[in-house]
């Protein structure tokens, strides 16, 4: 578990997810040797800070984002989020300044609901932050910050060393209006002619959904998928006696959003897992859940 804490430790927060970009292509220049079939790597400007890799004669992409929650420095080091952060008075943050990484700690004004930092100094406007890294693994449970989403990025690296026909798309901006999938769905579908995506990423454990008992398949959130693709998905994983969980919710959203808001006619399917106290500073997933999305991915690359 040590790439998915050096993951989660890595400041990206949406539109400055530049640096996560630089750990991934030094990790593939590392780790490509290994690989069963090395993938052609698609990073130019066009593609902004995503990463694109193409791997043997591709059907299917899958999609894990990069960036993550975190805030923004206003005026007087007043900070405004960037995407919906869950946060608490007294969470520590950390950003960049000076060429130095510094810690700050967040204070909530109840008065008139604006959030603060309380740096030394007066921190310049655009400055971001996000929560200071906190990883802890036992034998039942990992906690961190940003294991939204950078457990599926984890997942996506893991099985991609044996991966022999597919598309990875690391894509950017989930978390705060999208925008990069859009894109790269026309450079996919157009010169690959992907028609089907799997969305690597992390729900919310809810009433119906919980942690433990295995990976989930969404059948809706905010927006809906084909359900042809996704029976077709959840066939594949009964057949193979892949013990799942279905959700369904009416707000919330994925890559998938942005697939279905794109041009191409993409079918695309949620397939993650389950954690506590999304967006916080202390996010939780189950280790269990953890080993079944890797063995599912394995799996639905193999069949799809």
């Amino acid at each position: 578990m040590e790439l998915l804490k050096k993951l989660c430790n890595i400041h990206a927060p949406s539109g400055e997810e530049f640096y996560m970009k630089e750990f991934i292509l030094s990790w593939l220049k590392s780790n490509i040797n290994e690989w069963k079939v090395k993938p052609e790597i698609l990073e130019d400007f066009g593609l902004q800070h995503a990463v694109v890799l193409v791997v043997g004669k591709p059907r299917t992409a899958i999609f894990a984002h990069i960036d993550s929650t975190g805030f923004t420095v206003r005026y007087k080091n007043e900070i405004i989020p960037i995407g919906s952060p869950n946060f608490k008075n007294g969470n520590l943050l950390i950003g960049y300044h000076k060429n130095k990484i510094f810690e700050t700690k967040l204070k909530y004004n109840k008065n008139n609901k604006k959030i603060f930092c309380n740096y030394k100094e007066t921190l310049p406007a655009g400055i971001t932050l996000t929560y200071k890294p906190d990883f802890k693994i036992t034998d039942t449970e990992i906690i961190s910050p940003y294991l939204d989403n950078r457990l599926g990025v984890w997942i996506v690296l893991n099985i991609a060393k044996n991966l022999e026909n597919g598309i990875i798309v690391f894509s950017c901006n989930e978390e705060h209006g999208g925008g990069n999938v859009e894109k790269i769905a026309k450079i996919i579908y157009e010169k690959y002619f992907i028609r089907q995506a799997l969305i690597a990423d992390i729900t919310w454990a809810t009433e119906g959904i919980f942690p433990g008992k295995g990976v989930v398949v969404s059948l809706r959130d905010k927006y809906i998928p084909q359900k042809i693709f996704v029976d077709k998905i959840c066939k594949i994983l009964n057949n193979k006696n892949i013990i799942f969980q279905s959700e369904v919710e009416s707000s919330g959203s994925s890559d998938g959003g942005y697939l279905q808001k794109s041009a191409y006619p993409i079918d695309w399917c949620f397939v993650g897992i389950p954690e506590k106290n999304n967006h916080s500073n202390q996010e939780k997933v189950s280790v269990n859940d953890v080993k079944a999305m890797l063995t599912t991915y394995e799996l639905l690359m193999n069949e799809l």
